[in-house]
């Protein structure tokens, strides 16, 4: 059984009609924008110093056309600022000979090239003055530079002013054109026609673009159509030999034994497994444990000497205080208390509870199905001569009928966007992490600081007369030893470091000195008296005690040591960071791999269950529309009952087919919003290897050298779920779906008003007058009964439609006796018109085809004389059998053909 889907044409589906509007809405919306780019050159806008605006040039924008290039050459931007006052357009070959004439282009190279090449030697000339203060080869070098450019210039100008004057003269129009405007082709004029001739249809007509002069205006396509049903009939009409697919030959007394085999074996297995297992423990622990200690002890010692012991005690309500004097008499008396309460406590108390449950359920189903059938023929030549046999298959001669079985009115909507309502399946995978290096501490050792090493030493003033000024080293002395990894700084040399006087002995010498020290050439310190500006003056002997504090740094050494183990700290912690780098990259890379390779092994869902899902997403739309949006999300559930009932009763929801409209009506990109190349392609740079071209695709996918093949689709920028099949993929990328649901049958008038209601497809249109033939008009007449002549407007062809529908139902029902040719009533059959050719068998048919079920052009078929239910095709079908049959021929040996 197969059909065939009709629209009709006629009835403004309000739906189909909103659709369009929507799209025309949009595309208007844009056609401001769209318009703008046709036009150009509003005038040139300037701004001075302070970035004031002027624009006196400033126009409304004309049409776009050719449009002048910017040259860097001076003869180019003269002549373009001549075509500019003439209107900037191209122009011919006489216009280009007029304008490119030999006085006009050497006025400009002796006008405004001279002049640039002039100002180009000023300004070397004017960098190469004296006041400059350069050599006198620096400016020579400058001012033959400035001439060479004077010169470059004046020479280039010169042979584009020839090519142009060439060009002119040859009358090359295109290639001055070329050179001086961009989008030659460029017609802003005929562009803007075009986008308003786009848009120039009407909004209440969804289907004019068939028409874009508006021809079509009472014409769209309709929300009804109709369903013609076919059922196909396959007759054993003859068996006949075939063409030879074998030769055997015997010679006299052979004999021969043929086998033949045939083995068909189909093995199904399906294995199920279920487990389970959960796991409950708890514990506990808790300890008491309680201490307590106290001890006392007293010891009495005396040692009776001469003396007194006085003791005074005190007491009050809060405390005591005592007093003990001992004179020339020991007593001791020791008294120790000590008290020590110790409490821990430590419950102990362990409850394990385990529950552990496993269960495990295995069903495995084997089927093995063997057929096996085989024939063995035996031949034998019993006669004195040669015996050939050709192996010729058995062929069937099968008969093959098609009769109509009925037609049903359906109800064709479109439903946008169908696969934004079905979920996708997200990918559970938890990607390694990298297996990093510890990062070493980076930290910079500092440098050992400066220790400050004390020292003192003897010095002995005793110089006898004189003034003495300045530094007067009165002793040298070793300095303190350096401690490991230090040295003394500052080295030998004339600075000297602070001293301080200790201690001083002398005669009538009373206050302090200034003292200080230095580094002598020999390395050891010298330590003297700093005298002021004046000088000091004393002829007696003082014994100085000085005292003072050196400064130790760290030897060279030590600080490279340093240095040496701050940069093997970075190179570590370079090291560490570029390996770590390394390791996150690879394991990253190693994610994405295995997550493309196991998104590419999951299992696909069976397809019935991915065709129901889809059919559930179309009914909710179709219900949606058939109960009011309103009422399919808010209303009460007995209303939800009521009205369920209602519309299966009319439409035969479960017969609902679906149409998916290819994705190539409209493209569409959703997978921008989900990992693609274009996500991962800075992350994978240098682990993406392309055996294509190089450029960057908005469409390219991963793939790995495990991973499976790529479903439909993938080339194609489509969204693509996990789990679905090729359909799915489809249904998901699809624009739109277009639904059919059959009316039941005697139900067409209701379906027709619940369809005409305002809030599914309205009755615009239907008031409309109806274009047919004269005689088919009549009919519609005669069954509404309308009188001759009256106007038939679509409502009527509707009506009309729907009772002969309804008619044609009535009538597959009644039940007759076939064949009416059939003379003796035992070899008719009582059936209804559908079932008659089962109920009795092969009817030949006139002709072989019958085009219309009133086809005028053929004689009248007797076995199919009610236009209804007819049987309009048959053609004959020879099918091979396994079957082979051995006919014995014999070739003549002189032609080598057959006897």
């Amino acid at each position: 059984m197969f059909g065939v889907y009709q629209p009709l044409i006629g009835w403004r589906s309000g739906r189909k009609r909103d659709r369009h509007r929507r799209g025309v809405r949009a595309e208007r919306d844009t056609l401001l924008y769209r318009l703008q780019r046709t036009l150009s050159d509003g005038g040139e806008v300037a701004f001075n110093a302070e970035d004031f605006v002027s624009a006196p040039g400033l126009r409304p924008a004309v049409f776009a056309g050719p449009r002048l290039v910017e040259h860097g050459s001076v003869v180019l931007q003269e002549v373009a600022a001549v075509l500019r006052g003439q209107g900037g357009r191209p122009l011919d070959a006489d216009g280009w000979r007029s304008l490119l004439d030999p006085e006009l282009l050497t006025r400009i190279l002796r006008t405004t090239v001279v002049g640039r090449a002039n100002a180009l030697a000023q300004r070397a000339f004017r960098a190469a003055t004296p006041q400059q203060q350069r050599a006198t080869e620096d400016i020579g070098a400058l001012r033959e530079g400035g001439r060479a450019a004077a010169r470059a210039l004046i020479d280039d100008e010169a042979s584009i002013a020839g090519v142009l004057a060439a060009l002119a003269e040859s009358g090359r129009a295109q290639e001055i054109n070329g050179i001086f405007f961009a989008d030659l082709d460029a017609d802003g004029e005929t562009a803007f026609r075009d986008e308003l001739d786009r848009t120039s249809g009407r909004d209440d007509d969804p289907y004019l673009a068939f028409d874009p002069k508006g021809d079509l205006g009472e014409v769209s396509l309709s929300p009804l159509g109709v369903v013609h049903l076919f059922r196909q009939f396959f007759f054993e009409l003859d068996t006949f030999l075939g063409t030879p697919t074998g030769h055997v030959w015997l010679s006299p007394g052979s004999t021969v034994e043929l086998t033949e085999t045939t083995t068909r074996r189909q093995i199904v297995e399906r294995t199920v497994e279920s487990a389970l297992e959960s796991a409950l423990k708890s514990e506990r622990s808790t300890t008491d444990q309680d201490e307590f200690s106290e001890a006392v002890k007293q010891d009495n010692k005396d040692d009776l000497k001469l003396g007194v012991t006085t003791s005074v005690n005190q007491s009050w309500g809060t405390g005591s205080a005592s007093a003990t004097a001992s004179l020339n008499m020991d007593k001791t008396q020791q008294v120790a208390r000590e008290t020590s309460h110790k409490r821990m406590r430590q419950q102990s108390e362990k409850l394990s509870s385990e529950i552990r449950q496993s269960y495990k359920s295995t069903f495995k189903t084997m089927t093995d199905v063997t057929d096996t059938s085989s024939k063995r023929y035996v031949l034998a030549n019993t006669t004195d001569d040669l015996v050939n046999y050709e192996l010729r298959r058995k062929m069937r001669q099968i008969g093959v009928q098609v009769q109509d079985i009925g037609s049903y009115l359906c109800w064709e909507t479109f439903v946008d966007e169908p696969g934004t309502d079905l979920g996708l399946a997200t990918l559970v995978h938890l990607a390694q992490p990298a297996d990093l290096l510890p990062v070493p501490d980076q930290t910079e050792i500092p440098y050992p600081p400066d220790r400050m090493v004390p020292f003192q030493a003897n010095a002995t003033w005793n110089v006898g007369n004189g003034s003495r000024k300045g530094f007067y080293p009165l002793t040298a002395v070793d300095p303190p030893a350096a401690p490991d990894g230090y040295v003394l700084k500052p080295g030998p040399g004339p600075e000297v470091l602070p001293a301080t006087q200790v201690s001083a002995t002398g005669d009538d010498f009373v206050g302090s000195w200034e003292f200080g020290c230095r580094i002598n050439a020999s390395g050891q310190l010298d330590i003297g008296v700093v005298t002021g500006p004046d000088g000091l003056s004393w002829n007696k002997r003082v014994d100085f005690v000085v005292g003072g504090a050196l400064k130790y740094v760290a030897t060279d050494a030590k600080r490279s040591e340093v240095d040496a183990a701050n940069a093997a700290r970075r190179q570590a912690g370079t090291d560490a960071s570029t390996a770590n780098d390394r390791k996150t990259k690879e394991a990253f890379v190693g994610a994405v791999k295995d997550r493309i390779e196991k998104a590419g092994a999951v299992r696909r869902r069976v397809s019935e269950d991915l065709r129901e899902e889809e059919r559930i997403v179309v009914y909710r739309k179709l219900i949606a529309s058939l109960m009011s949006s309103y009422r399919y999300e808010h209303a009460e559930a007995s209303s939800r009952h009521v009205l369920s009932e209602l519309i299966n009763s009319v439409f035969d929801i479960e017969k609902m087919l679906y149409f998916v409209a290819p994705e190539w009506w409209r493209p569409r990109e959703l997978a921008g919003g989900y990992l693609s190349l274009q996500n991962l392609r800075g992350d994978l740079a240098d682990s993406l290897v392309s055996w294509s071209d190089s450029r960057s695709r908005p469409d390219n996918y991963l793939i790995t050298d495990q991973s499976q093949p790529a479903v439909l689709g993938a080339s194609l920028g489509w969204l693509l779920q996990l789990d679905g099949d090729g359909l799915r993929n489809a249904f998901l990328n699809a624009p739109w779906v277009k639904a059919v649901i059959p009316v039941r049958p005697g139900k067409e008038k209701a379906a027709i008003a619940w369809l005409q209601n305002v809030g599914v497809e309205g009755t615009d249109g239907l008031d409309a007058l109806y274009s047919a033939p004269g005689d088919e008009l009549d009919a519609i007449r005669a069954g509404s009964g309308r009188a001759a002549g009256a106007p038939v407007t679509i409502r009527d062809a509707i009506d009309h439609l729907c009772r002969q529908i309804a008619d044609k139902h009535r009538e597959s029902t009644e039940v007759g006796s076939y064949p009416a040719t059939e003379v003796d009533d035992e070899d008719k059959v009582s059936a209804t018109p559908v079932e008659k050719v089962f109920e009795h068998g092969f009817y030949p048919l006139e002709g072989g085809f019958r085009a219309g079920p009133t086809d005028t052009g053929k004689a009248p078929d007797p076995n199919n004389t009610a236009p209804n239910f007819q049987v309009f095709d048959q053609w004959i079908e020879v099918l091979p059998t396994d079957q082979v049959v051995p006919v014995p021929v014999a070739y003549d040996p002189r032609t080598g053909r057959q006897r």
